[in-house]
């Protein structure tokens, strides 16, 4: 933004929240501070890293960003909890203890406005220093039948971060005009505040150059499809179990399974599923593997499954789209707004559709180059340079703002 005089310049928090185990969140958050580390050079608006763990620090080692670790005791964190409530926001304020001690080391190092990479409670002990909150889904409300969702304080812990966190947001960000629609109309949001950034894709290289082959190492004899998804209900690994059941039991082909991703208390269960469905032969949990790895598990797999839940977006079928893999994806209206045509939709309510999308991949190439083809062109459509120019506009757009106070 020209304005023909000096700006002010101002900093900018990022925090981060998400480990490795986290799955899409944590590929989302890896993604966007990439995406900083080689396209910010703004000087008149400089950011800076932190979270609360330490062990953050060495899951994102490789991007080499000087990330600063905010420590608080028990106390401090029952204190920063209870400001969110107005009654002992009024009583510690008046003992001179309004801001908790993360707000008073952000003042203390100058931080104009905070960005939230995800959903996080300390946006609640703020009161000062304005925010940016990253909202990645409304799963607590859209399928709160599920128990990851709603049991054990899910429901009420989201709900509660979300009340008291949106509103008061400088912008909330979103990844689909989906989103936004159904984040305004669930918490009565100012649509100028509500912000798209659609997702991009983590894209891993193989820097060995070497090529793994996949069933050799898993000891595969068929061709196999790949769902990299840690272990929730809503992650829906059932539904592939069916289908493989179909194909052996009245299709007669045998299609190998590798799932990846960490337990979040369903894998026990699925397993033993398959050893009931008599395809237990056919399914491998590789657990999480490495990051060059991944390149080969798309690339050689006949296609990448994703029958979740679980929207408005998912980062794997975008990963797939960049290794010219095919998708079979839930057919839900947020989906088809993220991937349009690009890739097989499934019923969910129906595991024959991900037979007969099985087996128009292994039989028509034709329509599989097709969708490979709309696959490479969403990823066209808005790259990383578009989601930095709107993100750095975001920021611009506070920053004169600032300018009007001290």
């Amino acid at each position: 933004m020209e304005c023909g005089v000096d700006s002010k310049k101002i900093n900018i928090a990022i925090f981060i929240g998400s480990e490795l185990e986290t799955g899409g969140r944590y590929q989302y958050e890896y993604k966007i501070l990439d995406i900083l580390k080689k396209y910010h050079k703004d000087q008149d608006i400089k950011v800076k890293f932190y979270g609360l763990q330490e062990n953050i620090k060495k899951e994102y080692i490789d991007l080499n960003l000087d990330i600063k670790i905010i420590n608080e005791n028990i106390f401090q964190k029952i204190h920063r909890y209870s400001l969110s409530n107005l009654f002992f926001l009024k009583i510690f304020s008046k003992i001179k203890m309004g801001f908790s001690s993360i707000e008073k080391q952000l003042s203390k190092e100058q931080i104009d406005l905070v960005y939230f990479l995800g959903p996080n409670l300390v946006s609640q002990g703020l009161n000062n220093i304005p925010y940016i909150f990253t909202l990645l889904d409304l799963g607590h409300l859209d399928i709160l039948e599920f128990p990851e969702v709603s049991y054990d304080g899910q429901f009420n812990t989201r709900e509660f971060t979300n009340t008291r966190s949106l509103k008061k947001s400088y912008k909330v960000i979103v990844d689909l005009e989906w989103g936004k629609k159904n984040v305004i109309k669930r918490y009565n949001l100012d649509e100028k505040r509500v912000e798209v950034l659609k997702s991009l894709p983590n894209i891993r290289i193989n820097k060995t150059g070497t090529l793994l082959r996949i069933k050799e190492k898993y000891k595969l004899k068929n061709d196999y499809i790949f769902y990299p998804a840690n272990f929730w209900a809503h992650k829906n690994h059932m539904y592939i179990l069916k289908a493989i059941k179909i194909l052996r039991e009245k299709k007669h082909i045998d299609i190998d399974v590798i799932f990846s991703g960490s337990d979040q208390g369903n894998l026990e269960y699925i397993l033993n599923k398959a050893k009931e469905f008599k395809i237990n032969d056919l399914i491998h949990y590789i657990g999480f593997v490495p990051n060059e790895e991944i390149p080969s598990l798309y690339k050689q797999s006949l296609s990448l499954v994703m029958p979740t839940y679980l929207g408005p977006t998912n980062i794997p079928p975008l990963e797939a789209f960049a290794y010219e893999t095919p998708v079979c994806y839930s057919d839900m209206p947020f989906f088809r707004e993220q991937v349009g045509e690009s890739v097989f939709f499934m019923d969910l309510r129906d595991p024959s559709s991900l037979v007969k999308n099985i087996l128009t991949i292994q039989n028509d190439k034709q329509i599989v180059e097709e969708k490979k083809e709309k696959g490479l062109q969403v990823l066209k459509n808005w790259n990383e340079e578009d989601f930095y120019k709107k993100l750095l506009n975001i920021f611009n757009e506070y920053k004169y703002i600032r300018e009007l106070w001290k």
